[in-house]
């Protein structure tokens, strides 16, 4: 079966190929009655036609394509954002060419300039974590949306998650449960995205006349994790509640929990400020955690850059935070008091299956 041509449309809408061309092309408003409009819509919809891109592109001087820009970290990929950029787009009839720099100067400068060969109308740059992101000054003269990633100097559009937010408000959840002695499990001291976390937690904790023991943790495994665990668990006035900086280290607190012969949440509560590996969900029982918005942030990210594609204009500078819900589960109780306890953790040095004595 042959496919469908625009003269075939015209046929069964009783009007020419070049009005059809007018009203595929977004171009009737003024030069075709609405009736007729209507007409060729239809036909078109019920032929299942559609126009040839590249000639679409010849004759509006439009290509549709928007390029992306992304790298891995030690985070991985950012793939949820990336798959929800690339379904808005399609959505829209748009195609996304997506550029891996490695985080390498000279590889995205090399990425850029096979972008504007291939004559993307706009550009994305998706970051793996939140971070603070210098743009080319060939940015500057192309629309483009910084995605999970900011200009310190503010010169481009950024869609970011609210971090500092979703740090207070997993200090909140456990401050709300009783607990007056938090620890937390940060990342890497050096992430943007760790400081904006910790500092999230210590604003609300200092509200609350109270402080946190913090655990940097370079690595995202989770023996990392439990190593940092019992450092915070068997200190004096150790920690009756833990905040995680991903679900990797809930999974090493959870771990190392269990081999301290403390149960959650009756022990030792627990709060993960994100969960995109589907693992603290998983944890028995599951963990609380802080929900990261990586959909909505890549949809609105995708409709601000085709709004302004559409208009053609030069848009105002907007820097766009997105609040992190939490998801409440049954990680979090109320702290045992010092007559209830009856548990404490054993030494770090005692091996798990040593009983103490």
């Amino acid at each position: 079966m042959r496919r469908p041509t625009a003269q075939d449309v015209a046929n069964l809408a009783g009007v020419s190929r070049s009005s059809v061309s007018l009203v595929l092309n977004g171009r009737a408003a003024g030069n075709i009655a609405a009736h007729k409009q209507q007409a060729i819509l239809e036909a078109a919809e019920r032929l299942n036609y559609r126009p040839n891109a590249v000639a679409l592109s010849l004759s509006s001087q439009r290509t549709r394509t928007i390029g992306v820009l992304t790298w891995p970290s030690v985070c991985g990929t950012p793939s949820l954002i990336m798959r929800a950029a690339l379904r808005t787009a399609t959505q829209a009839g748009y195609v996304l060419i997506f550029m891996d720099t490695g985080g390498d100067h000279d590889v995205e400068s090399q990425a850029l300039a096979t972008l504007r060969d291939r004559q993307v109308e706009g550009l994305l740059v998706i970051a793996p974590e939140v971070t603070d992101y210098r743009p080319a000054e060939s940015m500057l003269s192309m629309p483009t949306i910084l995605v999970n990633c900011a200009d310190p100097q503010a010169g481009v559009t950024s869609v970011v998650p609210d971090e500092t937010g979703a740090g207070a408000t997993a200090a909140q959840i456990l401050i709300d449960g009783g607990h007056s002695r938090i620890g937390l499990l940060a990342g890497a001291s050096e992430s943007v995205q760790t400081r904006l976390r910790v500092a999230g937690c210590h604003s609300v904790l200092a509200l609350a006349d109270l402080t946190a023991s913090v655990e940097f943790v370079g690595g995202r495994d989770a023996a990392s994790a439990a190593v940092a665990t019992r450092t915070l668990l068997t200190q004096p006035e150790a920690p009756t509640a833990l905040i995680c900086a991903h679900e990797r280290l809930a999974v090493g607190a959870a771990l190392a929990a269990a081999q301290l012969q403390l149960d959650i949440p009756q022990d030792l509560s627990l709060v993960s400020l994100e969960d995109g590996e589907q693992l603290a969900c998983e944890l028995s029982p599951a963990v609380t955690t802080i929900k990261r918005p990586d959909q909505a942030m890549a949809e609105q990210a995708v409709t601000m850059l085709l709004e302004r594609l559409a208009d053609d204009t030069e848009d105002s500078v907007k820097q766009v935070a997105f609040v992190c819900p939490p998801v409440l589960r049954g990680s979090v109780g109320s702290p045992r008091s010092a007559t209830q306890s009856s548990r404490s953790p054993r030494s770090a040095t005692q091996s798990p299956g040593t009983a103490s004595r």
